[in-house]
């Protein structure tokens, strides 16, 4: 009697369409890679017909929206003349290499700024602005060498990574709200994605600004000596194992030299 009646309760459990058949914690895995792929898609289709865009928008329209964002948005902190001799020299560098693209001819001023910083570094704004730290104006001597990282700067202006940039964020922001609907775990999973993919991007751009520069130094100079001389310092001042290129936005020091040299 008791065997009947466990048969029977094990018969209604499994002609039960209510119960599931399925492991839950397979179910909810699907669930998550399901949203990861639907994330990565969005964002990735998004990125790329974004960039085509800004890739053949006017002159007119990029100066636009650089003056809006340039006027929105708070700059470094920043102090001029310190180093007047220097930034003059960097200006004159700066002058040349507008003189070899018309690409970076009749666009912004490209405004040379020092700013506090003891690294060895220089990035461009939105508007076109130069930053450079004084840990590079004190270290850098080499005109050639700064030839290479002002070169490089503006390869990032004429490629426009700076639009490319903040529109790769807004699509981040933008697919966090309509995907997730607020909530934290979703929205979690998009910034990361976003993040890696932006990783990738940003190595790629670095790779591009680079080959620009090392085209400009050889264009200028007549060889790119100037590039390789940098990039061999820049190694020997650096003190992270190469493994940490993965997490970073630029390639190692290590593949860029060896992408240069290859040139």
């Amino acid at each position: 009697m008791k065997n009947d009646l466990e048969q029977r309760y094990i018969n209604m459990i499994e002609n039960n369409v209510n119960v599931g058949k399925t492991n839950v914690g397979i179910e909810f895995i699907s669930l998550v890679a399901g949203v990861v792929v639907l994330c990565f898609v969005i964002y990735f289709c998004a990125d790329n017909i974004s960039n085509f865009f800004i890739d053949r928008m006017s002159t007119e329209t990029q100066l636009k929206i650089e003056q809006t964002i340039s006027a929105s948005s708070s700059k470094p902190c920043t102090f001029k003349n310190e180093n007047e001799e220097k930034i003059k020299n960097l200006e004159n560098i700066r002058n040349t290499i507008i003189s070899q693209d018309k690409n970076l001819q009749n666009k912004s001023k490209f405004n040379i700024y020092e700013t506090p910083n003891e690294e060895v570094n220089a990035f461009v704004y939105p508007d076109g602005s130069i930053y450079v730290t004084d840990g590079l104006l004190n270290k850098i001597n080499d005109n050639e060498m700064l030839t290479f990282i002002m070169a490089h700067e503006l390869g990032h202006y004429v490629h426009r990574d700076h639009l490319k940039t903040i529109s790769r964020q807004i699509i981040a922001y933008t697919a966090n709200t309509i995907i997730s609907g607020g909530n934290q775990t979703s929205g979690t999973t998009i910034n990361n994605i976003s993040s890696l993919n932006e990783l990738k991007h940003s190595r790629s751009q670095e790779i591009n600004a680079d080959k620009y520069a090392n085209k400009m130094v050889y264009k200028i100079y007549g060889s790119n000596s100037g590039a390789v001389k940098f990039f061999q310092y820049l190694e020997k001042e650096e003190k992270a194992p190469e493994f940490t290129q993965y997490f970073s936005t630029h390639p190692s020091t290590k593949q860029r030299l060896e992408l240069i040299k290859k040139r």
